[in-house]
């Protein structure tokens, strides 16, 4: 089993407080000389003469054929390489499939808690962004029926494995029934699976089920390295990849960098790219463990493979006293209001990210001091 450093010293820059509120995957402490060693082979390689000279845009065709076969442990198959638009992040991929799908002055549903980032992106492009109530396996069916009808969206987008901050994954029978639904309404679906890879035997993406209706976006951000800045999107077709990239092909700088796709591309084909990801799952398994020990008086939603967790507020917390709190001893967060796109929702929540401290030793004294906290009440 791999396992990641639990000794790495704190770097130069680092202060005494303890930030748990980016969900970046625990580093493994034989990254860096891994990193080392692929630069070189790549400063090495003649080929590579001229790559920092042209922008790549959607993919060399060998990245695209490269990274077709990663996207394959997720989809049950390599998708064809057309289908596949390359970018600087799996937020830049969700961007294209809103602006593809949505468009400016239309509406997008989301879960009625979900990723703050899809509102931003939304609110860039003039997309209003409407929730669909929904249970502790995501978008409840019916509701979904009913926000459609009322709103007229033109897509609906969802994070089904490891929803970000619940952790939930939604099972396999959900799934297709919101498929089915979306397909009867002619609705495109969005499916952000960026943490997709951290789940051991997961129900099958959503874009496996049905290809014809979804657009697939994902990256190596949140289960391998978030630095490594590349991301995927899987269009149904080669035809909506085009026409999605074609608005933005001189405008933005929404493709990866070349040398990001060669050291992803070099990974992938070594085995790299695996190694880390079951570095990353097995680190998030001890942190989730740890996380359980120390917090054992609380209630919080997660999953054993999540970075985060879901922490239920005790009675007499407030969101902000408890992050004010928190920062006063040390113990960097967030309130969960950001999360919540039907502001009629009860908030008692807070997302605790466990993969953002460097070592488990920082992760379990940031978790003692919430749950010293946590049993005492605003007062004291």
């Amino acid at each position: 089993m791999t396992t990641l450093s639990q000794h790495r010293p704190v770097g130069p820059t680092a202060t005494n407080s303890i930030s748990l509120i980016r969900s970046t995957p625990p580093t493994p402490s034989w990254l860096g000389e891994e990193l080392a060693k692929t630069l070189v082979e790549i400063a090495g390689d003649r080929r590579n003469h001229s790559l920092l000279r042209y922008h790549k845009f959607t993919g060399s065709i060998n990245d695209r054929e490269v990274g077709a076969e990663w996207l394959s442990l997720r989809l049950g198959h390599a998708p064809n390489p057309s289908r596949i638009i390359i970018t600087n992040g799996t937020q830049n991929a969700m961007l294209l499939a809103m602006l593809r799908t949505v468009g400016s002055g239309n509406t997008l549903l989301v879960d009625s808690v979900s990723y703050y980032g899809v509102r931003r992106i939304a609110a860039l492009l003039g997309i209003a962004v409407v929730a669909v109530p929904m249970d502790s396996e995501g978008a409840i069916p019916m509701a979904l029926e009913d926000t459609i009808a009322r709103s007229g969206a033109k897509a609906l987008l969802l994070q089904p494995t490891l929803h970000n901050p619940t952790s939930m994954v939604m099972s396999e029978t959900r799934r297709r029934e919101l498929l089915d639904i979306a397909r009867r309404y002619r609705i495109s679906v969005i499916e952000d699976d960026v943490y997709g890879l951290l789940v051991e035997g997961g129900p099958p993406a959503l874009a496996q089920l049905a290809p014809d209706i979804t657009w697939f976006a994902t990256g190596p951000a949140k289960c391998i390295a978030p630095g490594l800045r590349i991301g995927y999107l899987v269009a149904p077709t080669e035809s909506e990849a085009e026409e999605a990239f074609r608005p933005l092909d001189v405008v933005t700088t929404w493709h990866t960098s070349p040398l990001s796709a060669e050291i992803m591309k070099s990974w992938i084909l070594s085995g790299i790219v695996e190694k880390l990801r079951f570095a990353v799952r097995e680190e998030a398994k001890e942190r989730q463990s740890l996380a359980s020990t120390v917090l054992l008086r609380q209630s919080f939603q997660s999953h054993p493979n999540s970075l985060y967790i879901w922490l239920n507020l005790p009675e007499g917390w407030g969101q902000q006293a408890f992050v004010n709190a928190a920062a006063s001893r040390g113990v960097i967060l967030r309130t969960g209001d950001m999360f919540y796109v039907d502001s009629s929702l009860p908030r008692r929540q807070i997302r605790v990210v466990l993969g953002s401290p460097e070592t488990r030793g920082e992760l379990a004294k940031a978790l003692m001091i919430l749950e010293e906290l946590l049993n005492g009440s605003p007062s004291q």
